[in-house]
């Protein structure tokens, strides 16, 4: 097993960010005192209730997270466990008030090598998917594709792997709305990513391939330009080849989905287009990818 952690950091998550705060919106004043300083009992007493009883208010993504976040803490008898119900009652408290309040890392999380690869690559999507404007353009949907991805997590870590296939799939088709959002005309790009120092397809990127193939099926892709990228971590002529070995299996999945060869150009330029610029020897999921270029 690696990457594992203390649920206490779990929790502590978003109490850095949210500050354990509290939203002083039906107590009187006189019964409270700083809201951003006092404990957990205080946030379950005062904040939660007056998280659910609120008009919506904020961004639609940060509403969206609000209710999410409400309905994953009381989905499952197992969340019980304070540590595990106040972090993600926490992420609620915080999104109601407008923080900045992004999907758990990996790494907060016990979990098996292969059960890192994939969700590393599927936080990698989700993070592009965001900060590509998903937030505004597919509100709604990326709001569940964040809360899901921290399910399937929390649940994979926990060894409840029949509710983890469900958050999932939750996310998976989440994300498929806010990837057709953010890619509605020719000449848009999607995206798969990988694990370090890896290239093969994990089940997360399958379905974005998936979708390229069955837009091509439709006629709305002539030609799909694949472009094999990496990470600055590694020698750069590793990377290189790193880069070519991915663009390929993508293609390869491709044409094992119908699409003819010969619509498809495979290209590769290592560590010398980063998505999210990095210093040299860095890991950085959002940069292990492969771009699909719909061209003309």
């Amino acid at each position: 097993m690696r990457n594992g952690t203390r649920l206490l950091a779990v929790s502590a998550l978003c109490g850095v960010l949210a500050a354990c705060g509290g939203l002083n919106l039906t107590a009187p004043d006189a019964a409270r005192v700083d809201p951003d300083q006092h404990d957990d009992l205080d946030m379950r007493i005062w904040d939660v209730s007056d998280v659910r009883a609120m008009a919506p208010q904020g961004s639609a993504f940060s509403q969206g997270l609000r209710a999410g976040y409400l309905d994953l803490a009381d989905s499952d008898r197992e969340f019980f466990l304070f540590s595990d119900k106040d972090h993600f009652l926490r992420k609620a408290v915080a999104s109601a008030k407008g923080l900045a309040v992004t999907p758990d890392m990996v790494s907060l999380r016990e979990l098996g090598e292969g059960q890192v690869d994939e969700l590393t690559a599927a936080r990698a999507r989700l993070m592009a998917g965001l900060d590509g404007n998903g937030r505004l353009v597919a509100a709604d949907a990326a709001a569940r594709a964040q809360v899901s991805f921290d399910c399937w997590l929390y649940y994979e870590s926990r060894g409840n792997l029949n509710r983890a296939a469900e958050c999932k799939a939750a996310f998976e088709a989440a994300m498929d709305e806010v990837e057709r959002a953010l890619a509605t005309d020719i000449g848009s790009v999607y995206i798969v990513f990988f694990a370090w120092d890896r290239a093969e397809i994990t089940p997360v990127a399958a379905t974005i391939l998936d979708q390229v193939a069955n837009d091509f099926e439709r006629g709305e892709v002539p030609r799909i330009i694949l472009s094999g990228h990496t990470d600055t971590s590694g020698p750069a002529a590793y990377n290189m080849g790193l880069s070519e070995r991915r663009a390929r299996a993508a293609a390869a999945e491709l044409i094992a989905r119908g699409v003819p060869e010969d619509a498809i150009e495979v290209t590769w330029f290592g560590q010398t287009q980063l998505r999210v610029p990095t210093p040299d020897e860095t890991r950085e999921p959002q940069n292990r990818r492969v771009e699909m270029l719909f061209a003309e």
